[in-house]
């Protein structure tokens, strides 16, 4: 069986929003290393490396599910777009907080609404970028 785990590219922020997303969600960063800590090891085909603090590689851990991030030098990197990062938490107040947590230095696109199928339901991009869409089951 495979397993889907996202990798987000980040400008030079890698290491900021992963210690964001660890303190908001609760997760533990596994991995964080930069380029300059492991310059023997190649990189992938089709990469150029950046300057010697930029994030290689950052993993972290919520419960059983894994994030991955990177840097990317300036001229390589895009804005994400066509998709968000959904999250479902069980509660209406845990999505908000989490909500709010996301929205904090970001642009909200869709604000927190009780929906059909959800107690809450919201869609922000937070300061670094990512597009996150927020859903609680439970008033």
């Amino acid at each position: 069986m495979a397993e889907l785990v996202p990798q987000l590219e980040f400008d030079g922020q890698c290491r900021e929003a992963f210690e964001r997303y660890a303190a908001l969600f609760g997760g533990e960063i596994t991995v964080m290393n930069t380029l300059g800590e492991t310059g023997d090891v190649p990189l992938p085909p089709g990469s150029t490396a950046g300057a010697p603090d930029m994030v290689r590689f950052a993993e972290l851990r919520l419960g059983d599910t894994r994030l991955l991030g990177n840097d990317l030098p300036a001229d390589q990197y895009a804005s994400p777009r066509g998709f968000n990062l959904a999250m479902h938490f069980e509660t209406a107040d845990e999505a908000r907080r989490i909500f709010d947590g996301l929205a904090d230095g970001g642009s909200i696109s869709v604000a927190p609404t009780k929906v059909a199928w959800a107690a809450l339901f919201g869609m922000v991009t937070d300061r670094f970028g990512i597009p996150w869409l927020i859903l609680g089951f439970e008033d």
